[in-house]
């Protein structure tokens, strides 16, 4: 292992994992893969918004159907 900066230690052989001295914890220093997943993590909340959204018009729509149904039951 081969020390990188104060208090961190390169992993030999991985060169997007570096480990913390005092608490060992392994670190990842891949930036653009934070990047990646911080993206996808907002289109997964965009998407989880969307089927909610569509779920609410599912259920507003039944609910006027039903509406209409017993307003043209009691024309008829």
């Amino acid at each position: 292992m081969k020390k990188i900066a104060e208090g961190v230690i390169n992993i030999e052989g991985e060169r997007d994992l570096i480990r913390d001295r005092n608490s060992k914890a392994l670190l990842s220093i891949n930036h653009e893969g934070l990047k990646a997943y911080k993206i996808k993590r907002i289109q997964q909340k965009k998407i989880i918004e969307y089927e909610n959204d569509i779920n609410t018009l599912k259920t507003e729509l039944v609910e006027i159907k039903n509406t209409l149904e017993l307003l043209v039951n009691k024309i008829t």
